[in-house]
């Protein structure tokens, strides 16, 4: 019987099925959404099952989905070894690195990596793997990642770190805040108003840290539960009210309805982007990546100063 689906469909719904999220999977395997879903309903007919719940509270697996996944994960793992084995030219060496990128980064710039890595660093396949700072931390540590783009303050064990930049917060607004005409606000202007906030265990170190600033500053807002997903974020602070802080080079996402502001407290307030890996000395190329990425992150640096705040902020209005 001819094999109904494609290993590329396999691929994405693995992608979906662990993201839970179809935008976030689209942006982790570089195409866009449209093309995603088309795939996984093609895939999802041609076995003539439902895999995936969608609603408006998200995606979800459904009993079959997650009896399927793992035997798609090994099947594709299978056919990785089957093509590493007999792909290419039996002298050819590549090189494979796996990445953990966090997922609270400036994803237009890191779109640009994959065409630099590959002219710097030719023979060497670097895979990018989107998740949170602390999954990513565990996966160096268990070795199923070479390293990992965290955000800084977290817990980090026994790894090493080099930071690439730094990124303040800023404040998100309902564009019909009374502070909407100020450049700036302090979060001591905003005592009253709900803040959209994450739950301390998607990252210990980073809480624990704003924590800590919010009681030297004696900022205690009413907290809402913050959505995975920033788009869903922006949506409610429009339609329900309430603030959020995300990263400023985050801000290029607008949305109808909601205006960025520059933080007063911008100096306390801020994510350092690192990376997170082991011992270089047994993985050169892992080194060079190191090397590399740092100086890609010279000549692309997120840009962060008041004027070009103030302009695009005006954007999301």
């Amino acid at each position: 019987m001819a094999m109904r689906f494609k290993l590329r469909q396999l691929e994405m719904f693995i992608a979906v099925a662990e993201e839970l999220n179809f935008r976030v999977a689209a942006e982790r395997l570089h195409i866009t959404q449209p093309p995603l879903s088309r795939q996984i309903r093609e895939l999802e007919e041609s076995l003539q099952l439902q895999l995936l719940d969608r609603s408006s509270a998200g995606v979800s697996l459904t009993a079959i989905g997650r009896q399927f996944l793992p035997e798609a994960r090994a099947l594709i793992t299978s056919c990785e070894s089957l093509a590493a084995r007999y792909g290419g030219s039996e002298n050819k060496e590549v090189t494979q690195l796996k990445i953990g990128v966090t997922t609270v980064v400036e994803v237009e710039t890191f779109h640009r990596l994959p065409a630099f890595l590959e002219a710097v660093m030719p023979g060497c396949k670097v895979e990018f793997k989107p998740q949170t700072t602390v999954r990513s931390i565990q996966d160096v540590l268990k070795n199923r990642l070479d390293a990992a783009i965290i955000g800084m303050p977290s817990k980090i064990d026994k790894l090493n770190t080099h930071t690439l930049y730094r990124d303040p917060m800023c404040v998100a607004l309902p564009a019909s805040h009374r502070l909407v005409s100020n450049e700036r606000v302090s979060l001591l202007e905003l005592p009253g108003d709900a803040l959209f906030w994450f739950k301390r265990e998607l990252n210990p170190g980073f809480y624990d840290y704003c924590e800590t600033v919010f009681a030297r500053l004696g900022y205690a807002p009413q907290r809402l539960p913050e959505p995975a997903d920033h788009h869903m974020l922006l949506s409610m602070i429009a339609n329900q009210g309430g603030i959020a802080l995300i990263p400023c080079s985050m801000r290029n996402l607008t949305r109808t309805g909601v205006v960025y502001r520059e933080l007063d407290e911008k100096n306390h307030m801020y994510i350092d982007v690192c990376i997170a890996f082991g011992d270089t000395a047994k993985h050169p190329m892992l080194a060079l990546f190191v090397e590399k990425m740092s100086l890609f992150f010279q000549d692309h640096n997120v840009s962060t100063d008041s004027t070009r705040f103030a302009k695009e902020s005006l954007l999301s209005a």
